[in-house]
């Protein structure tokens, strides 16, 4: 898509390839893995009683490995982001940046930052985990690596 030269926000809609990665490592480990949410009044939910001001919890990381919502849950498969199967997905299914009206107002441009970042860095580098370093989720506010994420870096030949 991007020839010989850096990626701009007018090219977002051709880096496919790079929304479907961005959207599948989301899934794996969305930036935000578990959501508080509040009911404003009392309601009932699959047979319970849920009383006004209540805390509930919804977690990402559970509901995007869900067997029920994905096959192989735990693989790491872009494709399943092809415009004909986001299509077939339920409405919440998936929801790295929340949904609804609390859903995160700077999701369009994250995402269109991420594309851009992404395409630019494997136009010009093959990125390698280091053999050996583990990447162990820490679940703080924001789902992040424990111990960084060790890679080694060769430039394409141009």
């Amino acid at each position: 898509v991007l020839g010989d030269r850096d990626a701009t926000a007018e090219d977002a809609p051709r880096l496919e390839q790079s929304r479907r990665v961005i959207s599948e490592s989301m899934r794996l480990y969305p930036p935000v893995w578990i959501i508080g949410r509040s009911p404003l009044e009392d309601v009932q939910f699959d047979g319970y009683d849920i009383p006004k001001g209540s805390l509930l919890f919804i977690c990402p990381w559970v509901t995007h490995r869900l067997p029920e919502f994905w096959d192989d849950p735990e693989g790491f498969d872009p494709d399943r982001f092809a415009p004909e199967r986001q299509k077939l997905m339920h409405r919440y299914q998936y929801f790295p940046f929340a949904a609804g009206p609390r859903m995160c107002i700077g999701s369009g441009f994250a995402m269109l930052e991420m594309q851009l970042i992404l395409s630019m860095l494997a136009r010009r580098f093959r990125l390698d985990l280091v053999p050996g370093h583990p990447v162990v989720p820490e679940p703080l506010i924001t789902l992040r690596p424990r111990n960084g994420i060790a890679m080694n870096v060769h430039a394409h030949a141009t």
